[in-house]
């Protein structure tokens, strides 16, 4: 088996594959002032859960924005497995090709999502992950990152309307059922929802004028993503564990090489 982790601002996601198949994933909040035992323990309690053992997985890799949270991981990773895991971006970018950036300077998370949606879909294609920041990867036909764009994500935007406002409430993330609002809080559900759907929109749009082509499969992923792409106008794919299944391609490119 191989273990995949996907660390986020918000989110740790894991994966568990056995011979190419998702098996389980689990999702739990990044949490900087853990320690690496801490982690060791919740990867361990995860196994439990799900009736399976560390001494079972072949090997693990890990994908990280949070830097403070990357050795934590891997501390916990080699306790539980007692294997180091391969970390993307620092050790392995296999199947990632571009000619914009040093690997160095491209977040793991970009990286991932490219190499999962090279290998799962035709191509060019964009991918939005919606997470804690609104993001769309452009990838071109021959499979390679070509950039991306980067947007607060709807929930800092959320969080910025109700601590820098006198009057707007904290309110929940819910697709509202038009985009006249008759009340604050559909007000707010209104410009969220409909607004980033807007955007994906119109910055797909731009993306493929600047390529030069009408169309590119088009992919969504992140947390945020299945209550935001319904409204949209332009058809995605929503693909829930795609930085997960992009984490498994790498690791097995790199361990065939």
């Amino acid at each position: 088996m191989l273990l995949a982790i996907d660390i986020g601002n918000t989110n740790i996601n894991l994966g568990c594959f056995a011979d190419g198949a998702l098996l389980f994933t689990s999702r739990v909040y990044s949490e900087q002032h853990r320690t690496a035992d801490e982690y060791a323990t919740m990867l361990l309690d995860i196994f439990h859960l799900h009736a399976v053992r560390g001494s079972a997985f072949k090997g693990a890799i890990l994908s990280s924005v949070v830097p403070e949270l990357t050795d934590l991981l891997s501390q916990a990773v080699k306790t539980v497995l007692g294997k180091e895991p391969l970390i993307v971006g620092e050790q392995v970018h296999d199947g990632f090709e571009t000619d914009v950036l040093p690997v160095s300077q491209i977040g793991a998370d970009l990286i991932a999502g490219t190499v999962g949606a090279v290998g799962k879909y035709p191509l060019p294609c964009l991918v939005a992950d919606l997470g804690t920041a609104t993001k769309i990867i452009v990838i071109d036909k021959d499979g390679r990152f070509r950039g991306c764009t980067i947007a607060p994500g709807v929930k800092i935007s959320l969080d910025a309307l109700a601590k820098g406002t006198a009057l707007l409430p904290s309110i929940s993330f819910t697709m509202p059922e038009k985009a006249i609002g008759t009340n604050t809080i559909e007000c707010m559900q209104s410009g969220l929802v409909f607004g980033t759907a807007a955007m994906l929109d119109g910055m797909v749009d731009r993306i493929l004028g600047e390529l030069g082509i009408e169309k590119a499969s088009l992919v969504a992923t992140g947390g945020l993503s299945h209550g935001i792409v319904p409204c949209c106008k332009r058809e995605f794919v929503y693909d829930r564990h795609l930085l997960l299944d992009g984490l498994r391609m790498m690791y097995e490119a790199h361990t065939r090489s």
